[in-house]
């Protein structure tokens, strides 16, 4: 999976800063980016427009992080500890926000944004889970929080105004 998603990433991007850490903390800020990163982790951030603002924080072994945006005003946020998470979040449009945070291993998170003013989120706290997030339209609401293990959860929303939470324990 993480190959995967690093290689979309890369192929989405021709302008892109990534930090790649090995047992030590590294720091990159460039523009409205903020990547902070333990051990081996690794983040791609790649930014076109104006106003848009991306955070990756990884605690933890082998986490990985990518954050597209496209677009003007979104702002994506990829909060991860423990090991072995995958985060991906592809934003394209304007005012869109973006925010995955995995607190165990073994997870996998996509946030995937195409319009104006969507908000969506996903909290993953236990092991092996996967979730994803479609979001196309206007003003679009949608949470998933998974507490359990090895869970699954998916939301494709094409309308506009339209709010969706899942939860599972």
């Amino acid at each position: 999976m993480k190959k995967l998603v690093v290689a979309t990433a890369l192929l989405l991007t021709p302008y892109l800063a990534i930090a790649n850490s090995d047992l030590a903390r590294s720091e990159i800020i460039t523009g409205f980016s903020d990547i902070n990163s333990n051990y081996s982790q690794s983040t791609a951030i790649n930014q076109i427009g104006s106003g848009n603002r991306a955070y990756s924080n990884q605690q933890g072994i082998n986490n990985h992080a990518v954050i597209v945006q496209q677009g003007n005003g979104n702002q994506g946020r990829i909060n991860q500890s423990s090991s072995n998470n995958n985060a991906l979040i592809a934003q394209r449009g304007t005012g869109n926000s973006a925010d995955i945070t995995q607190l165990s291993s073994n997870n996998t998170a996509v946030i995937a944004q195409l319009g104006s003013g969507n908000n969506d989120s996903i909290i993953q706290d236990s092991f092996g889970n996967s979730a994803y997030i479609f979001s196309i339209g206007k003003n679009n609401i949608t949470q998933i929080n998974q507490t359990g293990t090895n869970r699954s959860a998916g939301v494709v929303q094409n309308a506009s105004g339209m709010a969706i939470r899942v939860t599972q324990h």
